[in-house]
């Protein structure tokens, strides 16, 4: 995906834009953890991945075409296949085996410390095609996955409910997210990111459709006002608004300010999750998810000169 795109307008947006863009990524992403459980206490996991993202990505679309025409949704036979790949394994399985295990016990916060591992799988598959990564890179990951360790392990110990089998669900969420990144840098896929999270949010909800269906999911849009509001907050400020505003800060700022995303988005959720629902914040988050957060700021600092400029980091997981 390259970094340069048509949405994004000149660099005189000015620090207000910066900022605003910013704190969106920050807090919006961080909070999309604490959104997801709240919906999922209402209804099913994959029916209600599948309700946000189809409302998403029809609004992105629309979007596209408002901007540029209907001609802005045209892709190739390549780019098509590469929206369908990335769109199962970043939306459809990504967020809906999060969301799963949620359903499964697994607190809001931490699902998000655990997605925060993506940057540690990513350099794994890096070194597994043959890339050598910077030693700092590597000692980022051996504290990330000591953190993933503690977090599970201590959090078990001291009653802080984390259920191996959700957690294994939330583990194979960040493999996917992780993969899924890989091969959208190396997959033809179209330049504007619009066009792009359009379609892959549309995939994302014939995925999860598809997942909801073979798993006797039950349809239903019974929610109490609270998981309406938090069904249209994953919608409009994660799912188009955060984006917006990632994709903005893709045309115009270097992008290891825009990766720092991935280790504020885990704080935030941390402390909305405790806030919101009370979830406990003992020592196996405090130990291991200080280590899971501190390896990402180790990974993408080591990665600051190494990142090519003109596609979307690796290490990086929006909601």
């Amino acid at each position: 995906m390259s970094g340069r795109h048509s949405l994004a307008p000149s660099r005189s947006g000015g620090r207000a834009t910066l900022v605003f863009c910013l704190g969106a990524v920050w807090l919006l992403w961080g909070s999309v953890y604490l959104a997801i459980r709240l919906v999922v206490n209402e209804v099913d996991p994959f029916q209600a991945m599948a309700q946000r993202y189809v409302v998403a990505g029809l609004a992105l679309a629309g979007l596209a075409v408002a901007m540029r025409g209907p001609a802005a949704l045209r892709v190739t036979r390549a780019e098509g296949l590469g929206l369908l790949v990335t769109g199962v394994l970043l939306l459809g399985f990504g967020n809906g085996f999060q969301a799963l295990a949620q359903v499964g016990g697994l607190p809001s916060g931490v699902a998000a410390l655990i997605v925060a591992t993506v940057p540690a799988w990513a350099v794994l598959i890096r070194l597994a095609t043959g890339d050598h990564p910077p030693r700092l890179t590597l000692c980022g990951v051996a504290v990330g996955f000591a953190g993933l360790v503690a977090l599970v392990g201590l959090g078990q110990r001291t009653g802080e409910a984390v259920p191996l089998l959700a957690a294994f669900c939330c583990l194979l969420a960040s493999l996917s997210w992780t993969v899924g990144s890989f091969l959208q840098g190396r997959m033809a896929i179209p330049s504007d990111i619009v066009v792009v999270a359009a379609y892959q949010q549309l995939v994302a909800a014939g995925t999860s459709t598809t997942l909801a269906l073979s798993t006797g999911e039950t349809f239903s849009m019974d929610y109490s006002t609270r998981g309406w509001l938090a069904l249209a907050w994953l919608v409009v400020a994660c799912s188009i608004v955060a984006f917006l505003a990632f994709a903005w800060l893709l045309a115009n700022v270097p992008i290891s300010l825009t990766a720092t995303h991935a280790y504020v988005n885990p704080v935030v959720a941390v402390l909305l999750g405790w806030l919101v629902l009370a979830e406990p914040v003992g020592a196996g988050v405090l130990v291991g998810g200080g280590a899971v957060v501190g390896a990402v700021v180790l990974i993408i600092s080591s990665e600051r000169r190494a990142v090519v400029e003109e596609r979307v980091p690796e290490n990086v997981a929006p909601g």
